[in-house]
């Protein structure tokens, strides 16, 4: 009976062991391809409008060409969001996966 359970714990320990040290999960996408739907996104320029007077229709056009810049803008810095957090993603979970195997029994 003595010898079926140490035969158990050793198993147990032995299957412990083995599983903490193969705990590597590999990274599917890269950061940027994740980003890449918004960063690739293409903003049209502003249409000049044709109102019969030219300076009306320059000023018009500069304005609705700021707004386009805006969009553009905000693309980029949601594209860069998106980058940012998936490194600091990877980062978490390769600090994880780098610890001592005695540490991955642990929580946290």
């Amino acid at each position: 009976m003595q010898s079926a359970k140490l035969l158990l714990l050793t198993a147990t320990a032995s299957l412990a062991i083995v599983s903490a040290s193969c705990s590597t999960v590999p990274i599917a996408t890269g950061c940027s391809e994740l980003a890449r739907p918004i960063l690739d996104r293409e903003t049209p320029h502003a249409e000049i409008g044709d109102s019969g007077d030219v300076a009306l229709d320059w000023q018009l056009y500069g304005t609705a060409e700021t707004g386009q810049l805006t969009k553009a803008n905000d693309d980029k810095v949601t594209g860069f969001a998106i980058i940012n957090a998936c490194e600091v993603r990877d980062a978490t979970i390769t600090a994880r996966l780098n610890r001592p195997w005695w540490r991955t029994l642990l929580p946290g």
